[in-house]
């Protein structure tokens, strides 16, 4: 399972189940939503794209990501500060195994070009579903379930064996092995 988690429960996040080789994506807005679904879905791991940490500051995974290249917001700004510690109760919450991820970091290791339109959503869904192989039963409605999915993807990689997680005791991001190995 995959989420792509809102900072705000006023605000929808977005949602990923991956079932096989079929995929679909929904929208939720609170935590109780959240955990009820999960609840009903018994997911193996659940990959969360948030800071899961309740010391809002930039951590070693974190510093991990930028070295690799990729752009973090720091869990210190305000917004972040709100969506870490969203995150951290939320992961408590979930009685499955919980990890981040960073669904900017795997558009980059996939070749995909991250969407910032609603527009680009069916072109990135279709890439996505080639390099996985995993179809979506309808298109994402929103970049939030759109991210979700790529979430699930992770989440499906670890339960495989096939993430690796960077960072240290201050936090981990899971992302997965490698392109080619994601199907």
């Amino acid at each position: 399972m995959g989420i792509d988690l809102s900072a705000y429960e006023r605000r929808p996040s977005g949602i990923c189940v991956i079932e096989g080789e079929r995929a679909y994506t929904l929208s939720l807005n609170s935590d109780d939503e959240i955990v009820d679904f999960a609840e009903e879905i018994r997911p193996l791991v659940i990959a969360i794209d948030a800071p899961l940490t309740d010391k809002p500051e930039l951590r070693g995974c974190d510093r991990m990501m930028i070295k690799m290249g990729f752009r973090v917001l720091p869990p210190s700004f305000s917004h972040m500060r709100k969506l870490s510690e969203r995150g951290f109760l939320l992961s408590r919450r979930l009685r499955f195994e919980v990890i981040e991820t960073f669904p900017t970091a795997v558009y980059k290791m996939m070749g995909i070009r991250k969407p910032r339109r609603k527009r680009e959503i069916p072109e990135a869904a279709r890439r996505l579903e080639e390099v996985t192989g995993i179809r979506l039963i309808r298109e994402p409605k929103s970049l939030d379930e759109l991210d979700s999915f790529v979430c699930a993807i992770v989440a499906r990689e670890k339960g495989r064996g096939r993430a690796i997680a960077y960072g240290d005791s201050s936090g981990l991001i899971f992302l997965p092995v490698g392109e080619s190995d994601i199907s």
